[in-house]
């Protein structure tokens, strides 16, 4: 016999609620504003909502946090203009809400999931038309990533039309084109930045390092001379600066070039640390002051992190 789901005690809705797929609460929540508050107040954890940008559609991975084996627990949503899809099995169903556009659909993932802001937004394929709408409907994420499918052209316009809405952003084209550009970039605000372009590495010296802003920065390639590097773990070592925000430091030196350790750290008092993870040595050095670093060189790579 049919139970009529509203109308059960407290207790037994919440159940019934907890024993809902990430499936079903999406489409009880588009019942009535009711529905939708019953699920906000569910509180069924999930993972960061990680969204993929394509020029038709916007396609959204919803997971329930650690549980990785349930396929009840993971759905795929295509949201057009007006409708969305399910997709978690083998079947497709299409939804659709009176009035209601992306941004509404958007806005709803996020209320009943109690999220703030998106995980991830990857933009993958779209248009410079595009970029203002995506701006408007995510206007804070985590994380920015922009494919290396653009031209350096696009990338470099999606980059800073859409760096502003992100604490940490993944790009995969070189988007500096002289000194301005990369001095524009490097003193960024950013909690991370993680930069790859195997074909047109980021020129560096010494003073883009100095002005460096960025918390947490990756770069693969990097052209930078070794005597560079060497000068700047000096000045570090100097303390000259009483304030250096970044804490990571990774370049890959683009194809070929070999780092030396002993080059690198020559005129540096340092201490060999085993390193458990990988099969190479760390350097620390320590400052007059007490602040230390550790300094990971090996082949082509460099990795500066303060401890």
């Amino acid at each position: 016999m049919p139970i009529r789901l509203l109308s059960l005690p407290g207790k037994d809705l919440q159940y019934a609620l907890d024993c809902m797929d990430i499936r079903d609460l999406v489409a009880f929540s588009l019942c009535s504003e009711r529905t939708k508050n019953l699920v906000k107040s569910s509180n069924r954890k999930i993972e960061p909502i990680a969204a993929y940008v394509y020029e038709d559609y916007i396609y959204f991975d919803l997971k329930t946090e650690n549980d990785y084996d349930s396929t009840n627990d993971y759905i795929s949503l295509y949201v057009f203009d007006s409708y969305f899809e399910f997709s978690g099995s083998l079947e497709i169903e299409e939804w659709r809400k009176e009035e209601f556009t992306q941004n509404d659909w958007i806005a709803h993932f996020l209320n009943i999931f109690n999220d703030p802001m998106i995980g991830y937004l990857g933009i993958l394929n779209t248009s410079l038309s595009y970029l203002d709408t995506i701006k408007q409907l995510f206007p804070k994420c985590s994380r920015l990533a922009i494919s290396d499918m653009f031209s350096r052209a696009f990338a470099k316009i999606a980059f800073w039309k859409l760096y502003s809405i992100a604490e940490k952003v993944e790009i995969y084209k070189n988007i500096c084109d002289d000194k301005n550009d990369t001095s524009k970039l490097l003193t960024l605000s950013l909690k991370s930045l993680y930069l790859v372009d195997f074909v047109n590495p980021l020129k560096l010296n010494l003073d883009d390092l100095l002005i460096l802003n960025i918390t947490d920065v990756t770069i693969h390639f990097a052209n930078i001379s070794v005597k560079e590097l060497n000068r700047f773990l000096k000045l570090w070592m100097q303390g000259n600066r009483t304030f250096y925000r970044p804490e990571v430091i990774s370049l890959c030196l683009e194809n070929g070039t070999q780092l030396n350790y002993e080059e690198v750290l020559k005129g540096i008092k340092y201490e060999n640390v085993k390193n458990y993870y990988r099969d190479f040595t760390l350097f620390r050095l320590k400052r007059r002051d007490g602040k230390e670093l550790n300094v990971f060189i090996a082949d082509n790579e460099f990795t500066f992190r303060v401890v």
